[in-house]
């Protein structure tokens, strides 16, 4: 009897028109390097006394079900543009073939949903867990190493079936970014000496429960957007330490290129530093650890930006 392996499961996607439900026709097969979303039901104790002859306890019953998990996939050139649609909603497309640049940006009040299936073909096993949105989104940025992201995702339902929802997948060019095409700019401008960096990205997604006898959420609602992070960095100057004294207000962008024309941009319009201090550890090098939180720019009309060039038509 075969077993499913990972070598062997598949994840396909599919944008919804109505939030919670799957799309018919041809799904996306997307790449990923982890996935644990799926939907777990706990049991909760029924304390009941009197239905047994002695001390043995009642039959459990079950809790309301929660379906979330984390997808961790390749930072790439095309797929990615599907997560940040999920994560920041439909972006703004211009240019023209090949070189078009899609600009997605935080704060939008609605955010789309979509349908996501693993499969399982091995056993066989699908599981379609529909009206999933992204809550949250985290990169890291080093100086070596494959580049991925991390979204936790919050789904509305699950059902399991022998066969496939997906009918005949479709793909895209899959072109990776690895860490070593990264790079961190203050103001516009390269920083030096950065050993290190991260963001994160939250939607303050809040699910909704209501009293429904399918056990599903009622929707997934987007709260206040935050932007935090860090970036460490071997102590040569005080640039960022006297941003961090002065709490001043500065841009931030992590960046992965590959040309001009095919390269992924993070843009926090206004981001402010923590005071950090440089501790001496021994002979090696001193380095300073920032934290950095993101806040809504009046000139940007907005927090962050993501700036995706490639050669896909739209994410619409």
């Amino acid at each position: 009897m075969p077993r499913a392996i990972g070598a062997n499961s598949k994840l396909h996607m599919a944008v919804e028109a109505a939030y919670g439900t799957p799309p018919a026709g041809d799904w996306r097969l997307m790449p990923f390097v982890s996935c644990d979303l799926g939907a777990e039901q706990p049991f909760i104790d029924a304390d009941v006394i009197g239905l047994a002859s002695n001390r043995d306890v009642a039959p459990p019953f079950r809790d309301v079900v929660t379906v979330q998990g984390q997808a961790v996939v390749p930072v790439d050139l095309e797929f990615i543009g599907d997560w940040l649609r999920l994560l920041l909603g439909p972006p703004t497309t211009s240019g023209t073939g090949p070189d078009y640049e899609h600009v997605f940006v935080s704060g939008d009040a609605a955010l789309p949903s979509a349908s996501i299936e693993l499969a399982y073909p091995d056993v066989p096993n699908f599981d379609v867990i529909a009206g999933v949105r992204a809550d949250t989104f985290e990169i890291d940025f080093s100086p070596s190493g494959a580049a991925t992201a991390t979204f936790g995702l919050i789904g509305q339902g699950s059902t399991r079936s022998g066969s496939s929802s997906a009918g005949t997948p479709t793909t895209r060019g899959y072109t990776a970014f690895n860490k070593a095409q990264g790079a961190i700019k203050r103001n516009g401008s390269s920083l030096a000496q950065i050993t290190g960096g991260s963001l994160s990205f939250a939607n303050g997604i809040e699910v909704v429960r209501t009293i429904r006898n399918d056990l599903r959420i009622e929707g997934a609602d987007p709260g206040l957007a935050r932007a935090t992070g860090q970036v460490t960095s071997r102590f040569a100057d005080t640039m960022l330490l006297d941003d961090a004294t002065g709490n001043a207000a500065i841009e931030l962008e992590f960046e992965y290129r590959i040309s001009d024309t095919r390269r992924l941009t993070v843009t926090l319009h206004e981001a402010y530093l923590s005071l950090a201090k440089t501790p001496i550890q021994g002979p090696a090098g001193v380095q300073a650890t920032f934290d950095l939180r993101a806040a809504y720019n009046a000139t940007a009309g907005r927090m962050m930006t993501v700036m995706l060039r490639n050669g896909v038509a739209s994410y619409g």
